[in-house]
């Protein structure tokens, strides 16, 4: 069973380097219109074995108290979920089965990878197999995408990531807003490894992906994508400023390194009026201009375009309209039975047929809404945990949070919490949250090792 264990946390760590080619292979088959996707099968089927591995590494750990923590968690959480789903199962106007248990199976994903993958990286840590995988794995992973959207943007095979508007470029990828969390949550761990690589100069081709992996975000023409290349960007010259004081023997290639994140980030500025992303705010004002003067004819506007249209200008671009499913979800929630609101209302709250079910797509109030007050607590319990210990690791060893890997892991950590209010499609979207829950609990080991032996757990690093 030890080598199943140490074979399986290598499998999970390789694994990730396979999530592009599975979401380009989802992203036609859905294209073709076909139901049942390669990805998803996979991705369950990954899950299952996971669930054995945990149980696994408990009985081999020995740790009796915490395995019965870890095993009592997710036991209460499943009878939360099955609770829900028969909750909704007698009250829902509609209740379509496969639909719902396909939402909940995607929703639970997040906590069980989660543990698989700080179990991995625990494994892996003891004999330093972890320096030759992370985060060579997500800068490999980042490449194959950055690759796919390049290939396909020449070849013009690119799918919109707009349709109404024809605007923004997914590559082969199906959901434009999924690849855009992606690419926003994993961009500064690419930093940090080529920034690591770069210690020579001689290897500044690394640069070159970081480049490549900026243009293939601006494609997209998603806000969060562009918003997280500027943080993260921004984050690594802070952190180059702080070591530029820390090191004095450094200094001349410090500045080097902030000359060349400086120049990338203007470049991002001047980049920006010919991308996607500029169209689209012209578009988004564009378009609340004219439902505004299409309010004052006859024709008139929808309840919701008038929802819209009335929002702060501002929140409603950031936000694409999601104030609007918000308030319609609320509605329907606020009408819930007690046991609802207390388990959730399942997939989308309520609904007269399944075209016009609707997420919110903002992943905590989603979140609420499918789980209740209860099931909410105990869902995003793990998430919780690790955002409070990691803010107690940052603030508690300050001083040293400044080396490029500690600076883009929490830009990272951060990020992945931020879009998951922003853009959604985070957490409960099997496809990013392999991305945040293995940079999450990368941070988490490195944290905990930080804490307890008081060391910088420097020997987890980038390996040449």
């Amino acid at each position: 069973m030890q080598s199943f264990i140490k074979k399986y946390s290598i499998f999970l760590m390789l694994y990730i380097v396979f999530q592009p080619i599975l979401d380009a292979v989802t992203g036609v088959m859905a294209q073709a219109h076909i139901n049942v996707t390669f990805g998803v099968l996979i991705r369950m089927a990954v899950m299952a074995v996971t669930i054995f591995y945990i149980l696994i590494f408990i009985i081999l750990n020995r740790d009796n108290k915490h395995g019965f923590q870890i095993i009592g968690y997710f036991i209460l959480l499943g009878i939360v979920s099955v609770i829900s789903l028969f909750i909704n199962y007698k009250s829902k106007r509609l209740f379509i089965p496969s639909l719902e248990i396909t939402t909940l199976a995607k929703s639970i994903y997040y906590p069980i990878m989660l543990l698989g993958y700080f179990y991995a990286f625990e494994e892996l840590a003891e004999d330093r197999i972890i320096n030759r995988l992370f985060p060579k794995v997500i800068f490999i992973a980042i490449n194959i995408i950055s690759a796919i959207m390049i290939v396909a943007h020449f070849t013009g095979s690119s799918f919109s990531s707009y349709s109404y508007y024809k605007l923004g470029e997914s590559g082969w990828f199906y959901a434009a807003n999924e690849l855009s969390a992606i690419v926003s949550i994993a961009f500064p761990i690419m930093i940090w490894y080529a920034l690591k690589k770069i210690s020579n100069w001689s290897r500044i081709y690394y640069w070159l992906t970081i480049i490549l992996a900026i243009y293939s975000a601006l494609l997209i023409g998603t806000k969060g994508s562009l918003l997280a290349i500027l943080f993260g960007i921004c984050m690594a010259i802070l952190a180059a400023i702080v070591q530029f004081f820390q090191y004095k023997g450094r200094r001349k290639f410090t500045v080097g390194i902030i000359a060349l994140l400086v120049v990338t980030l203007g470049g991002v500025f001047a980049a920006y009026p010919a991308m996607a992303v500029s169209r689209t705010a012209e578009l988004h004002n564009d378009m609340i201009k004219y439902k505004k003067k299409q309010a004052k004819s006859k024709k008139g506007i929808t309840k919701d375009q008038r929802k819209y249209v009335e929002t702060n200008k501002t929140v409603s671009y950031l936000l694409s309209g999601r104030t609007v499913y918000f308030e319609n979800a609320s509605h329907n929630f606020v009408k819930a039975t007690p046991a609802q609101k207390i388990f959730g209302m399942g997939y989308a709250t309520s609904f007269k047929s399944e075209k016009k079910a609707k997420l919110v797509e903002m992943d905590y109030i989603d979140i609420f809404f499918q789980f209740g007050f209860i099931g909410t607590i105990i869902y995003l319990a793990p998430l919780i945990y690790c955002l409070f210990y990691l803010l107690g690791a940052f603030l508690m060893k300050f001083k040293y949070m400044w080396s490029f890997k500690w600076a883009m892991l929490v830009a990272s950590v951060a990020l992945g919490f931020g879009m998951a209010l922003m853009t959604g499609h985070v957490i409960e979207a099997p496809s990013v949250s392999i991305y945040f829950v293995s940079i999450l609990g990368y941070a988490m080991l490195n944290a905990r090792i930080f804490i307890r032996t008081k060391e910088n757990p420097y020997t987890i690093d980038a390996e040449d």
